[in-house]
C-alpha cells in the first residue's frame, strides 16, 4: 500500500510564523544558500572566501567550546582590524 502527497510548499512557507522562517532562512545560509542577488557565478566564487566564511561559522557556533586563550587571540586579531 502507497499514498501519494501533493504539497505545495507555498503553503507550507505561507503557515508558517516569522520566527519558522527566520529559522529556515538561517539554516538554509548556513548550508551556503545565499539569494540570488547576493549570489555570485560558479566562476566568480573563490574557493579561499567559502573557506573563510566556513570557518567564520564554525566559530560563531562553536564560541563557548573555545577555551579563554583562544578567544584572547580571536578578539585581539579582530581588534586590530579597522572595521
Amino acid at each position: 500500500m502507497s499514498i501519494s502527497i501533493d504539497i505545495d510548499i507555498e503553503d507550507i512557507v505561507w503557515n508558517m510564523s516569522d520566527r519558522e522562517k527566520q529559522e529556515l532562512v538561517d539554516e538554509l545560509y548556513d548550508d551556503g544558500y545565499v539569494p540570488k542577488q547576493m549570489g555570485v557565478s560558479e566562476s566568480e566564487s573563490n574557493i579561499l572566501d567559502i573557506a573563510w566564511q566556513n570557518t567564520i561559522s564554525k566559530l560563531s557556533k562553536g564560541r563557548l567550546m573555545i577555551t579563554p586563550e583562544e578567544e584572547e587571540i580571536i578578539s585581539k586579531i579582530a581588534n586590530r582590524l579597522p572595521y
